[in-house]
C-alpha cells in the first residue's frame, strides 16, 4: 500500500532489489560495448550517423530510466548508501560511451546537414544534429573525455555526495526538539518572529561544524570546472553554461543590466515590508514572514483542491496534469530525517510522468512550490512525445512553465479577494517569490561570476566566500534588507553550487521570472487562444534555441528594452503592496 504522502516510483523499479535493474545494468554494458563497434567506417558517414544515432536514443532511455530512479530514491533517503554506489556505477559505465559520443559528434562535424537529414530516421534531429556540429568544437580527444568522466565519480561527483550527507545530517535542538537543516530553514516562513528569528540563528549556528569540507568541495569543483572549460574552447564557465543554455551572451547581457538597473523596485517591496513588521530594514530572518491573512493549513487533499480549482480556470490540460499528479501519487510530499531540502520535479518522459519532491508544511507558501513544481510536470507533458533524443529543454526555458503556474496561482488569488488583509498577503507571495528570483538570484549569479574569477589565483576559504556572498546580497539587494543580517553562508546550503554540470544555475531562474511574466500578461489579455500558442511554445523549447523560443511570441530577447518591461511588471504590485502596508498600519 502507497505511504501517505510519498511518492510512487514503481513504474520505474519496484524497488532496489527489483531484478530488471540488475538486467537494465547488463543492458546498458552491453549497449556500450556495442559503441566502440557500431560506427562501422565500412559504411558510408550517413549510414554510420544513422546508426549511432539509433544506439543514442536506446542508451538515452535506459540511463534515464536507472538514473532517474537511483537518485530519485537517494533524494529521498540519503541514508542508502546503495544507490550511491549503483549511481557510480552507471557512471562508470557511461564513461566508456564517451569516446563513442565524441566520435559521433566529430563524425556529424565533417558533414554537411542536408546530406544528414537525407538519411529518414534523421529527420526528426534537425536541431540535435546541429548542435552536435557546433558541441565537437568544444570537446577534447575522446580518450581524454573518457578519463575525466571516470575521474569525475571519485572527484566533483564525491564532493557533491559530501556536499549531500553533511547538509542533510546536520541537525541542531530547537525548544527541546531535533531539528535538521531543511527543517530549520523552512521555519522562515513561520508566523511566529520569535520562532523565524531563533530558527535563524539556530541555522547558522550548524555551518562552522561543516564549513571548511563544504568550502573545500565548493572551491575544489570550481576550480577543475573552470579548468576544463577552458580546455575545452569555452572563454568562460559562463560561456560554457550559456552554450548549454542555447542562450546568448548578448540576451544574458540584456537580462542583467535590466534586473540590476531596475532592482530599486524590488527594494521598495522590502522597505514597505518592514515598516510593516515595526523595522527600519528587513532583516534576513524576516523575508519570508507571512503577512496579513494568508490562507494556510493545508493537508494534501486541501492543495489538491485549491490547485485543480485554480488551473481549470486557466487552462484545462493543466488542471488535469496536476490531478493525475495526486491521484497516480507522482509527489514526495513531507520533510523527514535523511530527506533532501528544497523542491524539485523530475520529468519520466521515457514513462510519461513526472516526480514531484517538496518538502511541504501547509502553508499557502507550500502549495505555491508545488504550483511550480508541477509546472515542470506540465512542460514535461508537452515535450514527452519527441524523439528520445529531442526531449531535453535547456535551463533558461525550464523555469518558464513553472514560474507561470506560480505566477498564476498568486494573481488569482489576489484578484479574487476583496479583504485588505488577505490582498496584503497574497501581494507578500507574489512580491516575495518574485524578489527571490530576481534579487537572490541576482546575488548567486554575482557570488559565482567572483568565485570563478579568483578561485585560480587564491586559496579560498570559508571566510573568502562568506565575503564574496555578502558583497553580492549589498549589490542584489541595495538598501532593502538590513545589512547586519545577511546570510553568509548561502553558499552553503544551496546544492547547485557542488554539481560540475549546474555552474550558473542561477541565471534561469530570473530568465524565467520575466519571461513567465510576459506570457502571463499576455494569456490575461488573450485568453483561450494564447493558450494554445503557449503549449506550441513549450513543446518547442527541446528543439529551438531561446532566441527563438521568444520569436514564438512575439518576443526579441536580445534587447534591454523587454526585460526592463519585464522588471516594470512588478512596480504596480510594488504600488498596490505599499499602499496597503499605508492603511493597515
Amino acid at each position: 500500500m502507497q505511504d501517505q504522502g510519498r511518492w510512487d516510483l514503481t513504474p520505474l523499479y519496484q524497488s532496489l532489489d527489483d531484478p530488471r535493474i540488475e538486467e537494465d545494468f547488463d543492458r546498458l554494458t552491453g549497449l556500450v560495448e556495442k559503441s566502440m563497434t557500431v560506427l562501422d567506417p565500412g559504411q558510408s558517414p550517413a549510414r554510420q550517423v544513422t546508426a549511432g544515432v539509433a544506439l543514442a536514443e536506446e542508451v538515452s532511455e535506459l540511463v534515464r530510466h536507472l538514473a532517474s530512479y537511483l537518485s530519485l530514491v537517494s533524494s529521498a533517503d540519503t541514508s542508502i548508501s546503495r544507490t550511491t554506489a549503483l549511481l557510480n556505477r552507471v557512471r562508470g559505465i557511461m564513461a566508456g560511451f564517451a569516446v563513442f559520443d565524441v566520435k559521433l559528434k566529430e563524425l556529424v562535424a565533417d558533414m554537411e546537414l542536408d546530406e544528414l537529414l537525407g538519411q529518414e530516421a534523421l529527420k526528426p534531429y534537425a536541431f540535435y544534429l546541429e548542435e552536435s556540429k557546433k558541441e565537437a568544437g568544444f570537446l577534447l580527444d575522446a580518450g581524454l573525455e573518457e578519463m575525466i568522466a571516470r575521474l569525475d565519480i571519485y572527484g566533483v561527483d564525491a564532493w557533491g555526495n559530501l556536499f549531500r550527507e553533511l547538509t542533510s545530517t546536520a541537525s541542531k535542538e530547537l525548544d527541546g526538539q531535533t531539528k535538521t537543516l531543511t527543517e530549520l530553514r523552512n521555519l522562515a516562513y513561520d508566523p511566529d518572529s520569535e520562532v523565524r528569528h531563533k530558527a535563524y540563528q539556530a541555522e547558522l549556528t550548524l555551518y562552522p561544524a561543516i564549513e571548511k569540507p563544504l568550502a573545500a568541495a565548493l572551491v575544489a569543483i570550481k576550480g577543475q570546472v573552470l579548468y576544463l572549460s577552458r580546455r575545452r574552447g569555452h572563454q568562460s564557465p559562463l560561456d560554457e553554461a550559456l552554450f548549454r543554455s542555447r542562450m546568448s551572451r548578448e540576451t544574458l547581457d540584456a537580462m542583467i543590466a535590466a534586473m540590476t538597473g531596475q532592482k530599486g523596485i524590488f527594494s521598495r517591496y522590502y522597505k514597505a515590508k518592514a515598516a510593516y513588521l515595526g523595522q527600519n530594514s528587513l532583516h534576513w530572518a524576516d523575508l519570508f514572514a507571512p503577512i496579513g491573512e494568508l490562507p494556510g493549513g493545508y493537508g494534501i487533499d486541501e492543495s489538491r483542491k485549491i490547485l485543480v480549482d485554480s488551473f481549470d480556470r486557466l487552462h484545462p490540460p493543466i488542471a488535469r496534469l496536476i490531478d493525475q499528479a495526486y491521484r497516480d501519487n507522482w509527489i514526495d510530499f513531507y520533510p523527514r530525517e535523511n530527506k533532501v531540502g528544497g523542491a524539485f520535479c523530475s520529468n519520466l518522459t521515457a514513462v510519461k510522468q513526472s516526480r514531484v519532491l517538496t518538502n511541504f508544511e501547509g502553508s499557502f507558501s507550500a502549495v505555491s512550490t508545488l504550483a511550480h513544481e508541477l509546472g515542470h510536470a506540465y512542460h514535461g507533458q508537452r515535450i514527452e512525445d519527441h524523439a528520445p533524443l529531442n526531449r531535453s529543454y535547456s535551463m533558461p526555458v525550464a523555469e518558464t512553465a513553472s514560474i507561470f503556474n506560480e505566477t498564476h496561482f498568486l494573481l488569482q488569488g489576489l484578484e479574487a479577494s476583496d479583504k485588505p488583509e488577505e490582498k496584503l498577503g497574497l501581494l507578500d507571495g507574489f512580491l516575495m517569490n518574485s524578489g527571490q528570483v530576481i534579487c537572490d538570484i541576482l546575488s548567486r549569479f554575482l557570488f559565482e561570476s567572483q568565485v570563478f574569477e579568483r578561485v585560480e589565483a587564491e586559496a579560498l576559504k570559508t571566510e573568502d566566500l562568506q565575503a564574496i556572498m555578502h558583497q553580492a546580497q549589498l549589490e542584489a539587494y541595495g538598501d532593502g534588507l538590513d545589512e547586519q543580517s545577511l546570510h553568509p553562508y548561502m553558499w552553503a546550503c544551496k546544492p547547485h553550487y557542488y554539481s560540475a554540470s549546474l555552474s550558473f544555475y542561477n541565471f534561469p531562474y530570473a530568465f524565467g521570472a520575466l519571461f513567465a511574466s510576459a506570457l502571463y500578461q499576455r494569456a490575461k489579455e488573450e485568453g483561450a487562444g494564447f493558450m494554445a500558442s503557449y503549449d506550441q511554445m513549450l513543446t518547442a523549447t527541446t528543439v529551438s534555441s531561446v532566441e527563438e523560443v521568444g520569436r514564438l511570441v512575439g518576443m526579441d530577447l536580445t534587447k534591454k528594452e523587454t526585460w526592463v518591461q519585464g522588471m516594470t511588471s512588478f512596480e504596480p504590485f510594488v504600488d498596490r503592496f505599499e499602499q496597503l502596508v499605508d492603511q493597515l498600519t
